[in-house]
């Protein structure tokens, strides 16, 4: 998915590494709409600053022969694309990621838009839970169906290890009044506030750091949103 980036919260690019600059190995855990593990995808994510002041990302992927014949093996090869950090709002400039990301607090955001050259729209998520490990993913569609619903891990490459997630843990509740679905450890709930706002929630449990993670976006269909992250 596309990853997420902080930085000081004045109005001009970055100009020098962020939280979520270096190289990170990722596992995703690639889903179907209902919910079912139907595969993995290894990553290599490398974020860069650049001369120019934008941030440079390159990633790696890898996906399991289980995803053949899924759109997600087209995932397969090498993308790039550069950002653009402007106060709260990261935007993504292609030529393989166009949209845009917001930081609700340092080290978590969530972002939205489309692969041009995969040819999907998708939103998306990062969380640092330590500068070490970073909870990472989000959903692909085309035309507003869902393809594929992914969450997934980051650690420094450094490690030398391929990082894993426990798929049982079991995410915290949501709002019962909610439309909810289930992820591997995440939850997601859906629930329309009013005519034109809804609010939008995930819980995520991460078993290898007992961590628990909850992010909430409240939209207007006007596009304008607020949203909040929590970690414990």
């Amino acid at each position: 998915m596309a990853p997420n980036n902080t930085d000081d919260n004045d109005n001009q690019p970055a100009s020098r590494p962020d939280s979520f600059s270096g190289a990170w190995l990722v596992t995703e855990y690639v889903h179907d709409p209902v919910g079912s593990l139907i595969g993995t995808i290894k990553q290599r994510r490398t974020v860069e600053a650049t001369t120019s002041g934008r941030l440079r990302v390159v990633q790696v992927c890898e996906p399991s022969d289980s995803l053949d014949g899924h759109p997600m093996a087209a995932f397969a090869g090498e993308w790039q694309f550069e950002l653009e950090v402007h106060g709260d709002k990261r935007h993504y400039l292609g030529p393989d990621v166009v949209g845009v990301g917001t930081q609700w607090a340092p080290g978590a955001m969530t972002g939205e838009g489309v692969w041009p050259r995969f040819g999907h729209e998708f939103s998306s998520y990062g969380v640092l839970v330590n500068p070490g490990r970073q909870l990472t993913g989000g959903s692909f569609s085309r035309a507003g169906r869902s393809i594929a619903d992914i969450v997934g891990v980051a650690v420094p490459e450094s490690l030398g290890v391929e990082p894993e997630l426990d798929l049982a843990a079991e995410p915290e509740s949501l709002d019962e009044l909610m439309v909810q679905r289930r992820i591997g450890p995440m939850r997601i709930g859906v629930r329309r506030l009013s005519p034109t706002t809804t609010k939008w929630m995930a819980t995520m449990h991460d078993g290898h750091t007992n961590t628990n993670i909850t992010i909430t976006k409240v939209c207007t269909d006007d596009g304008a949103a607020e949203g909040s992250v929590s970690i414990a």
